[in-house]
Formats: C-alpha cells, structure tokens, sequence
C-alpha cells in the first residue's frame, strides 16, 4: 500500500479497536472498580466471618492453627486490613484521575503520530543530514548505526511484549470468569497491564488481585492465585518466547537490574523501557570492544611484519 493508505488503514483499526473496548470492556471494568469502591467504603471488615469462612472451606489443621491466631489478634488484625483497604481505594482514585487526565494528552498524541508517519522520510532524511554536517564521516557512521539498532531493539521488544501482555490479560479474564473469580475483567486486565513489566510484573499485579479476591470472597483468593500461576507457566514457557523471542539478549541478572534502576529512576516506564535501553548499550560496548579488538590484531601484525 501507499503510505497515506497505510496511515488511514492504520487508524481505522485503531479506532475500531478503542471503540470496541470503551464499548464492550470499559463499562464492566468502570463498574468493577464502583462495586470495589463501595465496599471499600463501607468501611468495616468483618475479621471473625472471613476467618471463619475461609477455615470452613478449607479442611487444613495449618489453616485452623492460622485462623485461631488471626481470631486472636482480632482488633489488631482489623485495624491493618481497613487501612488496607483504604490504601487500595486511594490507589484505585489516583488511577482513575490519570486515566481521565491523560486522555487529553492521548488524543494528541494520536494526532501528531500521524503526521510524523505521514513524514517519515522527510524527518529521517532531515536527520541523517544534521548528523553527517556536524560530524566527521566515521563518526556519523557510528551514530546512525547506533540509531538503527535501538530502532529494531526498541520497536520489537515493545511490539513484542504488547501484544504478549494483551493475550495474557485475554486470557486471565476468561479464566477469572470461568472460575467466577471476583470482577473478573478489571482482575485480568491488571494482569495484563503488569505483565508488560519483565520478571516482576506478574508478581505486582497479583497481589491486588488476590487481595481483592481475598476480601469479596476468601475462596476465590486461592483460585486466582493458581490461574495466574498456571497462565504464568504458559506465558514463560510458550508465549513470551515465541512471541518476543531472543530480542533480550541479556541474563536474567540484567534484566532483574534494568527494571530495578529503571522503577526507581522513572517509575513504571523506566520499568518497562529498561530492559531495550539495557540491550542497546549492551551491543553498542560489544561492537566496540570488538572493533578495538581487531585494530589492535592489526597493530600486532604490523608491529610483527616490521620486527621481521
């Protein structure tokens, strides 16, 4: 196709999708967080009913041991669970004010991707240009190189790790309301929006899940715990490899790193954008340390020659 047929397909579906999940999944998840909100508010947690609903549906003498204790400490107990709680209410507020908030600046977005792929060449060619006025041959060689390999490594981690995310959410949601885990949408949907996150996304989006799932229904804690685990299983196994591939390229240690240093510095973007920024610098050095390696086999051999 041409570009601007391109574009205009581009968008179409785009659109078509956007508009299927304000339509279709939006209204579940708003109401989701509504029915999570009310109960929340409601304040109080009766502590002795969970209890004793979780030990009478689990025939376990560790679960019965744990129950007494939790009985025991009661108040206590009652306390951390209502300002928990609320914790995750004031969470569940600051997500729904930057979803609002930053529509505005989504809609932008939108708009000038167009016309930045509508003038891609133009500005690539602009580029190339700045970059071979201001600096030597050689170097501006180097330059664009570099740029082309943070362009695969950046555009097929990304693409990749999207759409692996997405059949993982798809997945959870369908599980969690096969299983009839509590607010199934809004549940597989957290999964799959931490799950773009390496290594540690599974881990932060199941906690509110369990949680959540733990104070509606106590049961239900235990199930969704084992579907993330089993989806987790297939995602490691089957999906994420097949799907995002080697583009990593690095251990688990660098990784584990990246996303560290990355949350620390830029929050959840920095978590997400570590790992390529990780992988890019990684072959940037390799490529490096090689060419220093063959000039200096090439010195040796010269220096050789001139000994002879």
């Amino acid at each position: 196709m041409r570009r601007k047929q391109g574009i205009f397909l581009a968008c179409i579906i785009l659109i078509g999708i956007i508009s299927t999940i304000i339509y279709k999944i939006l209204p579940q998840i708003v109401e989701n967080v509504n029915n999570i909100m009310a109960f929340i508010m409601d304040g109080e947690v009766d502590i002795g009913q969970l209890v004793t609903d979780l030990r009478s549906r689990v025939d376990n003498k560790y679960v019965d041991y744990i129950a007494d204790n939790i009985l025991q400490a009661g108040e206590f107990v009652k306390s951390i669970i209502n300002n928990l709680l609320r914790y995750l209410y004031n969470l569940l507020m600051s997500l729904v004010t930057k979803i609002g908030s930053g529509t505005f600046t989504a809609v932008t977005s939108f708009i000038i991707n167009i016309y930045m792929l509508s003038e891609k060449d133009d500005l690539l060619a602009r580029g190339r240009r700045f970059i071979h006025a201001y600096f030597k041959e050689n170097k501006a060689n180097e330059i664009l190189n570099v740029f082309t390999k943070a362009n695969k490594i950046f555009k097929s981690f990304l693409n990749g790790k999207l759409l692996d995310s997405t059949l993982v959410g798809i997945l959870c949601v369908i599980a969690f309301a096969f299983a009839k885990v509590p607010y199934a949408p809004l549940m597989g949907t957290v999964i799959g929006f931490f799950n773009i996150i390496p290594y540690f996304g599974p881990i932060i989006g199941s906690v509110p899940v369990v949680l959540v799932s733990f104070f509606v229904n106590p049961a239900k804690a235990l199930t969704a715990l084992i579907i993330i685990i089993i989806i987790q299983q297939i995602d490691g196994n089957f999906l994420d490899p097949k799907i995002v591939g080697q583009n990593v390229g690095v251990s688990p240690f660098w990784i584990i790193t990246s996303v560290t240093v990355g949350g620390n510095l830029f929050g959840i973007p920095g978590m997400i954008l570590g790992v390529p920024v990780v992988v890019l610098i990684k072959e940037v050095i390799e490529d490096s340390v090689e060419m220093r390696l063959i000039e200096k086999g090439k010195e040796n051999m010269g220096k050789n020659h001139l000994r002879e």
